[in-house]
């Protein structure tokens, strides 16, 4: 596959919310008549929170790293967001997923520029390099993409939306 293309597009109906401190969904009501909506994952401005996204890797990726795009807002236009993602991968005949405590290693982007219109969007960008960075999910494996909010390092003082996850080819 070419560097740049689209692997997977991931919306907030498919996440997966862990057992304990997740996000939560939510729906922004568009302006038109009738009202669109807009659902999104309402990440909390004092506690972290986590969405899981359940995935299996296209067996055209050609092994090269993959770039996050995270698409997300926030319900202010001042502070920053940090968004941390990191990736599990799901071996044949590898591990107990009940048992075994996964050590997730998270790669992250600073929103430095919130929209100057709360409801706007921003797209910014995570790369993963193939291998250990991305705990070597190769073409065809099952894997778990976490994403968090890191309220320690940013400064947003409103929930952070996550309205969608691109992963693309590197």
């Amino acid at each position: 596959m070419a560097s740049g293309n689209t692997l997977l597009y991931l919306t907030p109906q498919a996440f997966c919310p862990p057992a304990t401190i997740a996000a939560q969904f939510d729906v922004i009501a568009g302006a038109s008549t009738p009202a669109e909506s807009f659902p999104v994952l309402a990440f909390d401005t004092t506690t972290v929170e986590y969405a899981d996204f359940r995935c299996k890797m296209p067996q055209h990726y050609a092994g090269g790293g993959v770039t996050v795009v995270i698409c997300s807002g926030a319900g202010t236009t001042t502070g920053t967001l940090q968004w941390a993602v990191a990736f599990r991968a799901i071996k044949d005949d590898a591990e107990d997923l009940d048992t075994t405590a996964q050590t997730y290693d998270y790669n992250t982007v600073n929103i430095g520029t919130l929209p100057n219109v709360q409801g706007e969007v921003t797209y910014d960008n995570i790369t993963f390099t193939d291998g250990a960075d991305m705990d070597s999910v190769a073409a065809g494996d099952e894997f778990v993409l976490r994403i968090r909010r890191d309220t320690g390092s940013d400064t947003a003082a409103a929930d952070g939306y996550l309205h969608g996850i691109e992963i693309r080819e590197t």
